[in-house]
């Protein structure tokens, strides 16, 4: 049986409209379109950049299956070929790691990790 909506009461119309809106604009986008539009909403939740948070995510994946042995059994090595210092190296791992951490504490915050 429906929940009965007050409709006098303006919150309950908007979340009530705002459901009946997703759930028609989800039935008619593509897989990306909706991932895209959930990275999208996972970055404003979080004040962070829509393209970090598919880095982020990406990232996590990446480390997922490194502990499971995934990744290591399809992966094959190949030589570091770079004309960047260590120290230049070192530091841009250092800003990506940073970042990393930033990002999976706002995430945890809003409960989404």
């Amino acid at each position: 049986m429906a929940s009965r909506v007050n409709l006098k009461s303006r919150k309950a119309k908007s979340g009530m409209v705002r459901r009946m809106a997703t759930s028609i604009k989800f039935r008619f986008l593509s897989e990306e379109e909706v991932a895209a539009d959930l990275i999208r909403r996972i970055a404003r939740k979080i004040h962070e950049k829509p393209e970090d948070v598919a880095w982020f995510l990406e990232v996590k994946s990446i480390m997922g299956k490194l502990g499971t042995g995934e990744f290591s059994e399809n992966a094959k090595p190949e030589p570091l070929k770079t004309s960047k210092s260590v120290q230049i190296i070192m530091s841009e791992v250092k800003k990506s790691y940073t970042k990393f951490k930033r990002i999976e504490a706002k995430m945890k915050k809003a409960g989404l990790v």
